[in-house]
C-alpha cells in the first residue's frame, strides 16, 4: 500500500513537471518542425504540419489503415468541447501528439491527443468594433508551424508568433490598419524561414497585398502589391484609375513549389463589384500570381476572370501535381474556380493547359479552350434599372471548402455550389472602411450541391454524389486508403470511396461542419479528425438561399477524433 501511495506520488509529481513544461501529463512533446519535415510532409502522414497537408496544398495523406473494406468500423475515439459559438472553418495541425487549432477569432488552444486535454490556451484580443470593418463573422482557417513557434493571424490584420510549448506571445505586428477594411482569416505559409501572409477585404476597396516576416523577430522582409501600380504592365486595364481601391486581396494560404522556388497565390475580386465602374481586364485580380520567395517579385501571372462583373474570386488553392497527359509529362498547377471551371497551369512558368468546365448552369460567359481567355456574355451584364440571373452565385460554383487531389489516382475532388443569383446595378462610392460593392439583389433558393470526382489526366468528370445543400462546408481529405472524408452543414460526417464515388461510411456530429478533415497516425493508429460548428458566410449572406432545414442547426464547435474500432 505504501508503495503505491509512493508511485502514486511520483506519477503526481511528474504530471505536474510536465504541466509546468507546457506538456500534458503523460502525454506528447513538441518536435522541432524543420524545414527537412515540411519539405517531406507529403511523404509523412504521421503528423499534419502544413494547412494543406504538405506545400502541394493537396490535402492527400499518404496513411491507408483505413480502407474502402475497413472504413464500416472506423468509430469515434473520443470527442472535446471548443467552447465557442462561432463558426470553425480551421485546418487543426498536428505535431507529434499536439494539436493546435485557432477557435475562430477568439482564441489558439493546443491539445494534447494522448491526454485529450488542453496545454495551454492564448486569448486573441480583438477590437471592439471589429465587427464594423469584416464581413463575415469571426471566422479563422487556422495556424501554421515552424521550428518551436505557432504562428497565427487574426482578424484586425496583425500577425503573431507564440511559442509552441507555453502558448506565450514571441512577438507580434501589425499588417495593415483594420479601420481601412484590412483584415486577415489565414494559416501564415511559412517558408526557409519566411512567414508569409496576404491581407483580405476586397469587399471593402482594400489594396491587395502579400507580406513575408522573418520567423525570428516578425521583421517585415517584403511587400507585393497585387494590383499593377503605375509605371507597372497591366495598370492601363484599370480605368478610371480604379487600381487606387482596387482589391485583389490574396486571403487564402498558397502553395509552394522548392523546385521553382515559387510560391503561388490566387487573388480575389476587384473592387468595387459594379465592373462599369472599373473598365478593362483588371489585371492582377482573379489571378493566380507566382512569386519568387526570397524577393517577393511577380515572376508570372495568369488571369481567371477579366472584366469580373460577378465576384468570381480565385483565391483558392492552386494545388501542385505532375501530371500524365496525353503522353506528356505537365508540371501542373490545377484550381477549380468560382467561375465553375477547373484550370490547369504549367506552374513553372503559368502557361495555360487545359479547363473543364465542371459547374454545366454556369451561365455568364465562356472559357476559350485553347487559350483559357474568359470571354463575359454581355447579355448577363446588369446595369442600372437591368436585373440579370447569373450562375453560379458570388459565393461560387466552388467556394471556401477545399478540393482534394490524389496525386496517387491523379483525381481532383471538387465540392460544388449549385447556386444563382439575380444582380443589379447600385450607385456607390469609395468610404474608407465601408463595403464598396455597388451591386444589390439576391439569391435563388434553396441551393443544392454535390461531390465530384474528376480524372485529372482526361478532364472528365467520374462521378458525382449529390447532397441537398451547398457543400460550401467542410474541405475535402483524400488518403491513400482510396476513401474521401468530408462533411456537411447538415451535420454528417462522410467517407466517399475516391474511385466511385459510393458513400461507404457516414457520422452525424452536434453541428455542421465547415472546416477542414485531418489524418495523422498516433500510437500505431491511423486517425481522422474535423472540428464541428455552424457559421461563415453562408447563413450570414445566402438569404433565401438557406434551407430552411439548416436554420434548425444549433451552434457550438467541438473537435472529433475517429479511428479504427480493435477486433
Amino acid at each position: 500500500m505504501a508503495n503505491r501511495m509512493a508511485s502514486a506520488a511520483v506519477r503526481g509529481a511528474v504530471a505536474v513537471a510536465l504541466a509546468v513544461a507546457g506538456l500534458g501529463a503523460w502525454g506528447s512533446e513538441w518536435k522541432t518542425v524543420t524545414d527537412e519535415r515540411l519539405l517531406n510532409s507529403a511523404k509523412d502522414g504521421s503528423d499534419w504540419l502544413v494547412y494543406g497537408k504538405n506545400y502541394n496544398g493537396d490535402r492527400f495523406s499518404p496513411l491507408n489503415q483505413i480502407t474502402t473494406k475497413n472504413v464500416k468500423k472506423l468509430s469515434l475515439a473520443w470527442s472535446y468541447s471548443l467552447g465557442s459559438n462561432e463558426g470553425q472553418q480551421l485546418t487543426p495541425i498536428v505535431n507529434n501528439g499536439i494539436m493546435i487549432m485557432q477557435v475562430s477569432n477568439q482564441w489558439v488552444e493546443a491539445v494534447d491527443l494522448r491526454t485529450k486535454e488542453r496545454i495551454w490556451r492564448y486569448e486573441i484580443k480583438l477590437p471592439a468594433d471589429i465587427g464594423q470593418f469584416t464581413c463575415c463573422g469571426l471566422i479563422s482557417k487556422g495556424v501554421s508551424v515552424y521550428e518551436d513557434k505557432v504562428y497565427f493571424t487574426t482578424l484586425d490584420a496583425h500577425v503573431v508568433a507564440l511559442d509552441a510549448k507555453t502558448g506565450k506571445k514571441v512577438w507580434e505586428v501589425t499588417a495593415e490598419d483594420y479601420k481601412g477594411g484590412y483584415s486577415m482569416t489565414m494559416a501564415p505559409v511559412i517558408v526557409k524561414g519566411k512567414v508569409m501572409v496576404g491581407l483580405a477585404g476586397g469587399e471593402y476597396g482594400v489594396t491587395g497585398q502579400i507580406v513575408a516576416y522573418d520567423f525570428q523577430t516578425g521583421k517585415e522582409l517584403w511587400r507585393t502589391i497585387t494590383v499593377p501600380q503605375p509605371g507597372e504592365p497591366g495598370n492601363e486595364t484599370w480605368g478610371n484609375e480604379s487600381w487606387k481601391y482596387g482589391g485583389a486581396a490574396a486571403w487564402l494560404t498558397a502553395t509552394y513549389d522548392p523546385a521553382t522556388n515559387l510560391v503561388y497565390w490566387g487573388t480575389g475580386n476587384p473592387a468595387p463589384w459594379n465592373y462599369a465602374m472599373r473598365p478593362g481586364d483588371n489585371r492582377g485580380a482573379n489571378s493566380m500570381l507566382a512569386l519568387d520567395v526570397d524577393t517577393g517579385k511577380k515572376v508570372w501571372d495568369f488571369q481567371f476572370t477579366a472584366k469580373d462583373a460577378f465576384d468570381f474570386d480565385s483565391v483558392w488553392e492552386g494545388i501542385l501535381v505532375d501530371l500524365d497527359k496525353g503522353g506528356k509529362k505537365v508540371k501542373g498547377l490545377v484550381q477549380a474556380n468560382k467561375n465553375g471551371h477547373l484550370y490547369t497551369l504549367d506552374r513553372t512558368d503559368g502557361k495555360f493547359n487545359s479547363v473543364l468546365k465542371f459547374f454545366e448552369k454556369a451561365n455568364w460567359g465562356k472559357v476559350d479552350p485553347a487559350t483559357g481567355r474568359s470571354e463575359v456574355d454581355v447579355s448577363k451584364l446588369y446595369a442600372k434599372g437591368k436585373e440579370s440571373t447569373v450562375c453560379p452565385t458570388y459565393f461560387g460554383a466552388k467556394g471556401l471548402a477545399h478540393m482534394s487531389v490524389n496525386p496517387q489516382r491523379q483525381m481532383a475532388f471538387i465540392p460544388v455550389v449549385d447556386l444563382c443569383y439575380h444582380w443589379t446595378s447600385e450607385e456607390v462610392s469609395y468610404k474608407r472602411g465601408v463595403m464598396y460593392l455597388g451591386i444589390g439583389g439576391e439569391h435563388e433558393g434553396p441551393g443544392k450541391g454535390e461531390m465530384q470526382g474528376v480524372d485529372l489526366k482526361t478532364n472528365k468528370i467520374v462521378w458525382r454524389w449529390p447532397n441537398k445543400s451547398p457543400l460550401l462546408t467542410s474541405s475535402v481529405l483524400s488518403t491513400a486508403g482510396d476513401l474521401i472524408f468530408f462533411g456537411t452543414f447538415e451535420t454528417d460526417f462522410y467517407a466517399l470511396d475516391a474511385a466511385s464515388g459510393k458513400q461507404v461510411w457516414s457520422f452525424p456530429v452536434s453541428s455542421s461542419i465547415v472546416g477542414a478533415p485531418v489524418s495523422f497516425m498516433m500510437d500505431g493508429k491511423q486517425h481522422v479528425a474535423v472540428v464541428s460548428g455552424m457559421g461563415g458566410s453562408f447563413p450570414l449572406w445566402a438569404g433565401k438561399a438557406v434551407p430552411e432545414h439548416l436554420k434548425k442547426i444549433n451552434r457550438g464547435a467541438t473537435l472529433w477524433v475517429f479511428a479504427l474500432k480493435d477486433d
